[in-house]
């Protein structure tokens, strides 16, 4: 993981949605964070803890960042 001023940066294991997003991963596969150059703020909870290799978050990830371009 890549720490940058108290949060994680983007990294293989967390792409986010660009070099200066910004945020941190959460127990079970819930993810924030944010993008200044994309102006977007996301946040992914469930009711219910994912188990590792979940990949509910990236796929959403994945939406918002195609949403954005």
């Amino acid at each position: 993981m890549q720490f940058c001023l108290g949060f994680i940066g983007p990294s293989r294991m967390m792409p986010m949605l660009g070099e200066r997003s910004f945020g941190h991963p959460g127990a079970g596969g819930s993810l924030g964070f944010g993008d200044p150059d994309r102006g977007v703020g996301f946040c992914y909870m469930m009711n219910q803890m994912g188990r590792m290799g979940d990949t509910r978050a990236t796929a959403l990830v994945n939406a918002v960042r195609e949403s954005t371009t």
